[in-house]
């Protein structure tokens, strides 16, 4: 499997830096206290944040931590490299291999040691479950899962589409820097914004399929058709971003010709 060939490769890169990894895990050890130091903040103030107790708000910044390291072993580093690769013509290479461009360019390289990133979510979780003395029924555990990875396919899909950008304008290396941005709006439950921005970071920007829904799905808050409509919504915004590929293909002008 061809995962498995750019993981192992990207292990073996890895591995030369090792203290790289104790540096990932106080990064995001630094980030968890960041967002839960925040957190205990705005409920000393408040019982409930959107309806959100404190330890069902903590089920979220645990899935928006995990989301983070996601975006930092996979999304990002692919990202910079299509930008990267277009400015140089490097992108050349890559299309003329027998796969799927798309997969490949967004797929190659990984920072594994990022991964601990997905251990402090998952850890905080636990934790945040622990704590409200509730043990998910099996159908509330299979729908987190389901929607989770929804929302991990739609943090990919946003990440394409603007790497497809670069195809375009080619000086973009901060563009991630947006991405980042946009996914700092699912560091809270939705339902702690206003009303407009509530709607638009479950449609327009839907950031809150990333954390919010699949929590929702966890602890038993979110209906039927709402899961349905999330899981639609993550499937448009994929394939938006192949056609976004597709087109952005189309263009490409290499540089070297």
């Amino acid at each position: 499997m061809l995962i498995r060939l750019f993981a192992r490769s990207s292990l073996l890169a890895n591995l030369e830096y090792r203290a790289n990894f104790l540096g990932a895990v106080l990064t995001s050890g630094l980030d968890a206290l960041w967002s839960v130091g925040a957190a205990l903040v705005m409920f000393s103030h408040r019982p409930t944040l959107g309806g959100w107790t404190f330890h069902e708000t903590l089920v979220v910044i645990g899935l928006f931590i995990a989301a983070s390291a996601l975006l930092d072993v996979a999304f990002q580093p692919n990202m910079r490299d299509v930008v990267e690769q277009v400015r140089t013509g490097a992108m050349d290479f890559t299309l003329l291999k027998p796969i799927n461009a798309q997969f490949h360019a967004t797929f190659r390289r990984y920072r594994l040691e990022r991964l601990s990133g997905v251990m402090v979510g998952g850890g905080l979780i636990i934790y945040a479950l622990g704590q409200m003395g509730s043990s998910p029924p099996i159908m509330h555990a299979l729908a987190f899962a389901v929607l989770g990875i929804a929302g991990a396919v739609v943090l990919y899909a946003v990440m394409a589409m603007l790497s497809a950008i670069a195809f375009w304008a080619v000086d973009l290396h901060n563009l991630d820097v947006v991405v980042v941005g946009l996914l700092d709006m699912a560091r809270y439950p939705a339902s702690a914004f206003p009303e407009p921005v509530r709607g638009a970071i479950y449609t327009v920007i839907p950031v809150a399929l990333i954390t919010t829904v699949p929590a929702e799905a966890l602890l038993g808050r979110l209906t039927l058709p709402a899961a349905a409509l999330s899981l639609v919504i993550a499937s448009m915004v994929f394939f938006a971003s192949i056609a976004a590929w597709k087109l952005a293909l189309r263009h490409y002008t290499s540089a070297s010709s």
